[in-house]
This record gives structure tokens, C-alpha cells and sequence, in this order.
């Protein structure tokens, strides 16, 4: 393991655009945490991490940067445990560096926060999901089978793990999809201070039975409701002028329809959109219109031709040669131009987690929650665990009125199964 512990390894397509608009008070970032029946011990969470981290080496690493491009590297001890002070605080340059992976307790939760570049949902889950068993196998004396999910972190990582999956899938003629500005939402600049969260918790069966009653999944049902709750806020704040069209990005873990076992980022997006004319139709015409959307901006070959294109752009011999610096830059101005202001919010849906029987009599709760955005500050995160789904609406600022908005829309929904 040790081998292949001090590998570095190069950054994917999904890492460069991280890596690339990384502001000094904002770092796109994850957050997951598990409720445990009794109170953390921090000694025994220590040697826990210090059991699992060599398992990851994609995952707890960090990046290091060269003249030409970042590289990807294992940390070279595991992190220190820390007492939880707070939610989605910005990573400093230095833990971006060294480690840019953090283990927190706080009374009965374990929680890690991770820069975006490292992982995707998948790989975060993997992470918390073996660190949490190899907690209870040291505590509790529990023995939780392995799995793909749930690697053996007594084995050497398997090479698919750290494999960019990008790579692998990418196929056809290359496809650029072409930007379109949306409304941004109106809110705080990102602050030290951290961020507000705007949390729910509702039966996963009633989320479930309201989608099926109006023919489309639970995140359909939600992003559109969240789309309707966006418009409203600019008629609000947008009085008399042109309204812009609202859109939300969704994304989907590609392993899905391109088996892969990779634990870095395998995520790519759709983006529906709610035009201002569109608010006239009736509810289950706006429905089906998002639905349509999504379906068919995640056809296989079509996100086949997305990888191709990020791929080849990243692999052209003109792009790598270009200094980091010069090339962040550029990164950076295009994301501002037309990759922030292509949407207004992401929303996540992790799905139904699925933990092995013998740990759930330990976790009572399992959730997740996004960094809002840095210039349209709200961000969406669902997971559901034990038959409760945790919604958590992450912003920089005080207002509440998008988040009540949303909620009222949703209850109303859900009175009507």
C-alpha cells in the first residue's frame, strides 16, 4: 500500500474547474455527517482515520501545484480530528496543499468536509461510510462486511479506484454545450464566518408517493418547485424589468450508466431551465417539461460526447502547455462569465443511502450539505436515510424568504397524497 500511497496522480476534468476558481474566502466544498447513537470518543475517531486514510489516497490528499498543472497527492499523514466549529468554513491554501479533507466530531456526529476537487457524492460516502465502521469495529467490537462501496481499509486500494473514469468513457464527436445566462439569485458575498443552513426533515415515502402521483422522480418534483420558488423571488426583486429564465443544475452520478468503480469525481450535469412564459402552465405541464429536460440532456451518448470534449480539451497539447497560472486565469474569466452564470443553484439528490445491517443499529441519521455559490449563494442537498429525508438549503446572508417559499410550495404538494 505504501506504493501506491505516494503516488501523485493527475487531476481530472472535474478537479481542474475546482481547482481553478478557488477564491480566497470561498472553496467549493462538501460536507457529510452521521449521527451515532452515543457520543464520539475523539481518541478512538483518531485511530480510526488513522486506520482508513492510506485506503484513500485520492480522497484525503491534496494538490499540489507545478509550473504546468496541479497534481493530486496523497496526504502524507492522516489528518487531525477536530472538534466541529462550525459548517462549511473555507479551506485555507495550505489545506488545499497538504490535506484538503477534514474529520470533524461534534456531541454524537461524525462529520468530514472535503474540497469538490478530491470526490464526488459517491467517493464521500465511501470515505465517511469506512471511517464510521472502522469507529465501531474499534468502540463497539462490530464486524461490518466490505464491499465495493465499503472498502477493506486493511487492503491496498484497487486500481479502478483512483482511476479518472473521464477518461475511460469518453467518446464520439466532442460536444460543447453551449451556456445560457440565468437569473442569479440576490445574496451575501461569501464570509469566514461560514454558512446558514435552512434544514427539513420529511418522510421519504411522502416525497416518493407525491413524485409518483404526478408520473416523475423526487428530484424532478423538487427542482421544479425549487425553479417556481426562484421566480417568484425575481418578480419580487426584479419588478418592471425583463425577467430571465431560471436554471437549475442537476447533478448525476455517472457510474450509473457508465459502470465504473472510480472514487474520484464521475459527475456531470444537466441543466433544466423554467422560462418566465412557462409559469402560466399548469403544474404538471412544468412537471413533465423539466422532466423531458433532464432525460434527454442525460443520454448516454450524449454525456459520452461531454467527457470527450473535456477530455480532449484538457489533453490538447496547446492547453497543457500552458502555464498553471496563465491557465487558471483564463479558467477563472470563463467561468465568470458564463459557468457561474449559467445556473442559479445546484440541487443534489445522494438518494437512498444503504448501510450494511450491522451498522444501523449505531447511525440514526446520515445528511448532506453544500457550500452555497459564491456569486449566487444557495445551494440544494438531499439525502435520505432510514426512511427520513434531510433537505438542507446552504446561503450566505440572513433572508429565509426563497427557502420558505420552496417549503410552502412542497407542503402543499405533499397535502394533496
Amino acid at each position: 500500500m505504501e506504493q501506491i500511497n505516494q503516488k501523485a496522480f493527475a487531476i481530472d476534468s472535474a478537479s481542474l474547474l475546482f481547482l481553478s476558481t478557488i477564491q480566497k474566502n470561498h472553496t467549493n466544498s462538501f460536507r457529510f455527517s452521521m449521527t451515532l447513537t452515543e457520543e464520539i470518543c475523539p481518541e478512538i475517531l483518531q485511530k480510526a482515520v488513522d486506520n482508513i486514510y492510506r485506503r484513500f489516497p485520492t480522497i484525503i490528499a491534496g494538490f499540489h501545484p507545478g509550473f504546468f498543472h496541479y497534481t493530486q497527492v496523497p496526504a502524507s499523514a492522516p489528518p487531525r480530528v477536530q472538534q466541529d466549529p462550525g459548517i462549511l468554513h473555507t479551506m485555507e491554501k495550505a489545506e488545499i496543499h497538504n490535506c484538503a479533507y477534514r474529520v470533524l466530531y461534534r456531541k454524537n456526529t461524525i462529520a468530514i468536509e472535503a474540497f469538490h476537487a478530491l470526490t464526488d457524492g459517491f467517493g464521500a460516502i465511501s470515505s465517511i461510510t469506512t471511517l464510521a465502521a472502522e469507529y465501531l469495529r474499534i468502540k463497539a467490537k462490530v464486524l461490518i462486511p466490505h464491499n465495493s462501496a465499503l472498502p477493506d481499509p486493511q487492503q491496498e486500494p484497487v486500481p479502478e479506484e483512483t482511476s479518472d473514469a473521464y477518461l475511460h468513457y469518453q467518446a464520439g464527436a466532442p460536444l460543447l454545450v453551449p451556456s445560457r445566462y440565468s437569473y442569479q439569485l440576490p445574496g451575501d458575498v461569501p464570509s469566514v464566518h461560514g454558512v446558514r443552513i435552512f434544514q427539513r426533515r420529511l418522510p421519504t415515502k411522502a416525497l416518493l408517493d407525491a413524485s409518483r402521483k404526478h408520473g416523475v422522480s423526487m428530484t424532478v418534483l423538487l427542482s421544479t418547485l425549487m425553479a417556481e420558488a426562484v421566480m417568484e423571488l425575481q418578480h419580487k426583486h426584479a419588478a418592471g424589468k425583463k425577467h430571465k429564465p431560471v436554471r437549475i443544475m442537476i447533478p448525476m452520478d455517472l457510474r450509473k450508466m457508465f459502470p465504473s468503480h472510480t472514487l474520484r469525481n464521475f459527475v456531470l450535469y444537466a441543466l433544466p431551465t423554467l422560462e418566465p412564459q412557462d409559469q402560466c402552465l399548469p403544474l404538471q405541464e412544468r412537471l413533465h417539461n423539466f422532466k423531458h429536460q433532464i432525460q434527454t440532456q442525460l443520454e448516454r451518448s450524449r454525456l459520452a460526447s461531454i467527457m470527450a470534449y473535456n477530455v480532449r480539451t484538457q489533453q490538447a497539447w496547446y492547453f497543457r502547455f500552458i502555464p498553471w497560472a496563465l491557465k487558471s486565469l483564463c479558467l477563472r474569466i470563463g467561468y465568470r462569465i458564463f459557468g457561474g452564470s449559467n445556473s442559479c443553484m445546484t440541487i443534489t439528490n445522494l438518494g437512498n443511502v444503504q448501510l450494511p445491517e450491522e451498522m444501523r443499529p449505531y447511525v440514526t441519521d446520515f445528511e448532506v450539505m453544500l457550500t452555497p455559490r459564491a456569486k449566487s449563494p444557495y445551494n440544494f442537498s438531499i439525502l435520505s436515510y432510514n426512511g427520513t429525508s434531510t433537505i438542507n438549503i446552504s446561503r450566505f446572508g440572513e433572508s429565509t424568504e426563497l427557502e420558505e417559499r420552496f417549503f410552502r410550495k412542497l407542503s402543499h404538494i405533499l397535502e394533496t397524497i
